[in-house]
């Protein structure tokens, strides 16, 4: 530069600190970089280190001034959903091994960046990574700036059996390409994704630095790998602020989807046993006889499907009846095996896991977590006892600390995959953390579906969004019109604000009762009547305003939407607008085309 002036002479005008880069992502004022600015170790694959991820942070890039015409408003929201989508606590990653492939895919793979090597599936950053990705393939070395992530859950417990010591490991990864929420992600899409879906590996380490040295065990890895997804067919439950949904089941688009799905899981893990958990009558039926009609005309005989009704069969509290399903999977699982192998140079693995559990109830949350801890269970034993670290007769409850790990590591990675999906903590846990179902546990599982309930049709669309916009599936498009202007009816507006005048009503009961007594006669009289006041407003939405005032996305238009009546639309009442905030503020012709974007005509059986 002229005079010896450099164009950074004047230094950073702040520095951060970063233990990785998850990746970047545009927005409407340009590029902002994803950093990993907290982390904590979570154990170890042997001699790898895994790492949470406990915080985040969204920088943009480069000069603060905007350079184009933008939305501040819209910014900031984007900027709060991407938050909120990376605030979940359950990214993993590792420096030098590759957290998104199961020990066995690890084996096949060629001495490459990580990112290279990485599951398509499973590198849930990977959008976010394209841009890192295509800087760095032209310059060798430059690969360790990117970092693989997975989403799902990460344990290792050391244990101790007799004189052998070993870690327990359990990772599950959740796959990226049809994940969302409960009651907006569901099924197969049109090439064979499925909503959350998750693969799980039982990994017993004798390779780690603090495990048992003997000779016959040193360097010794088994694991074994399980799968869960949505039932694998064109199917929605729809919020419609009834307990239970709307279930729509559309055969005719199946056939295509399931037919890739399961060529899918074929190609990556060999063979398949589709074991499907829901319900044989009522609400759930349609879901078990499409699953059941289409696997008949599988022809692969690397391919079976068992359906067992959870309900049924472990009604009343019988859940020792899981051993029936294990009894009939005996067969398959046997034959399968696991992966076991004895880290050395050169060495071949021992033995191959030659197929696949495949897992599912309706959410692929609750019975499924209960089944796949026992399948778990099982081959743990099998692959102790098989080296010899388990007499034949020995079993997991001959061991009380070993069983009360394996308990809680198994409601906590169920509690995981739970959070990520239905924003809230599984079901049935106490029987996976206690080997018994209580009344107690019973009492939290209510507990859970009611707040399951209030999340999925009033908070889980602007989750969705954050979903969207953090695995690509929505791109920001600079000048883009406002994707979240919401325009009310009149009638919407109106019930809304007799809502919050009936709970301002209430609290007025509450705080300052009538003659001083909350059980007073008058006052009773006056709550009573106001609760009546608000129970109708409440029905009188959930019958014919769902539309407007169910929390739907906004970025991915939802397909099974109802379509908006906006008779009285142009209408306003001033003061429920203040009520309601800035959600109609910035309303513009953009709601005549989203509209037009919600199909709602769909033949569905």
């Amino acid at each position: 530069m002229k005079n010896g002036t450099s164009a950074f002479a004047a230094g950073p005008q702040r520095t951060l600190s970063a233990h990785g880069i998850m990746g970047m992502i545009n927005l409407q004022r340009g590029p902002y970089l994803v950093l990993i600015t907290g982390r904590e170790a979570a154990g170890s694959i042997g001699t790898s280190t895994v790492y949470r991820v406990t915080e985040t942070r969204v920088v943009k890039v480069a000069s603060d001034k905007p350079t184009r015409e933008y939305d501040a408003i819209d910014e900031a929201t984007y900027l709060k959903l991407l938050d909120n989508a990376l605030g979940t606590k359950s990214f993993y990653f590792s420096y030098d091994m590759d957290l998104t492939s199961s020990l066995q895919r690890q084996s096949k793979a060629d001495q490459q960046p990580l990112y290279k090597v990485a599951s398509d599936e499973f590198f849930f950053n990977k959008y976010l990574s394209e841009s890192l990705i295509a800087a760095v393939d032209a310059y060798e070395g430059a690969g360790v700036f990117v970092l693989p992530v997975i989403n799902g859950f990460f344990a290792c417990h050391q244990m101790r059996v007799r004189d052998t010591t070993f870690n327990y490991v359990l990772v599950t990864r959740r796959g990226r390409k049809r994940q969302g929420t409960r009651y907006f992600s569901r099924g197969a899409d049109e090439d064979g994704n499925v909503s959350n879906y998750a693969e799980t590996e039982q990994i017993v380490d004798f390779a780690a630095p603090n495990a048992s040295t003997s000779t016959s065990l040193a360097n010794l890895q088994m694991s074994y790998v399980q799968i869960r997804g949505s039932i694998p067919i064109a199917w929605a439950q729809v919020a419609n602020m009834y307990y239970v949904p709307e279930l729509k089941v559309d055969f005719n688009q199946s056939k295509p989807r399931f037919d890739r799905h399961i060529e899918q899981m074929l190609d990556t893990y060999g063979q398949v046993v589709a074991v499907n958990l829901v319900n044989k009558v009522k609400y759930e039926k349609p879901m078990g006889d499409a699953f059941a009609q289409l696997s008949t005309q599988v022809k692969s005989p690397h391919y079976r499907y068992v359906h067992f009704d959870f309900h049924k069969e472990c009604s009343k509290m019988r859940w020792d009846r899981i051993s029936l399903l294990l009894a009939e999977l005996g067969e398959s699982i046997d034959s399968f095996g696991y992966f076991q192998r004895t880290l050395r140079p050169e060495a071949q693995p021992d033995q191959m896991q030659s197929g696949v559990v495949r897992t599912n109830c309706m959410d692929c949350l609750d019975r499924t977590n209960v089944v796949q801890s026992e399948l778990a269970r099982l081959i743990l034993t099998r692959q102790l006892r098989n080296i010899n670290v388990f007499s034949a007769t020995d079993t997991i409850g001959s061991f009380p600390a070993l069983q009360q790990m394996l308990n809680h590591v198994w409601a906590d990675n169920a509690d995981y995959v739970s959070c990520a999906y239905s924003g809230t903590g599984a079901l049935k846990t106490d029987f996976t953390r206690t080997g018994q179902r209580t009344r107690l546990g019973a009492l939290q599982d209510g507990r859970n579906s009611v707040e399951r309930y209030i999340r999925g049709n009033f908070f889980d669309g602007e989750r969705q969004d954050g979903i969207d916009l953090l695995l690509g599936r929505y791109r920001v498009q600079p000048n883009e019109a406002s994707p979240f202007t919401q325009q009310l009816t009149l009638e919407s507006r109106a019930l809304v604000g007799t809502a919050y005048i009936c709970l301002f009503m209430l609290a007025y009961a509450f705080f300052y009762p009538r003659n001083g007594h909350w059980f007073g006669f008058s006052n009773v009289m006056f709550t009573m009547a106001w609760i009546a006041v608000l129970a109708l407003v409440f029905a009188t939405v959930r019958s014919s305003h769902t539309a407007e005032l169910v929390n739907w996305p906004r970025l991915v238009a939802y397909q099974y939407r109802p379509a908006i009546s906006h008779t009285n639309g142009s209408l306003s009442l001033p003061l429920v607008n203040r009520w309601l905030g800035s959600g109609d503020i910035k309303a513009s012709s953009r709601s005549s085309d989203s509209r037009g974007n919600w199909p709602t005509d769909k033949k569905l059986a």
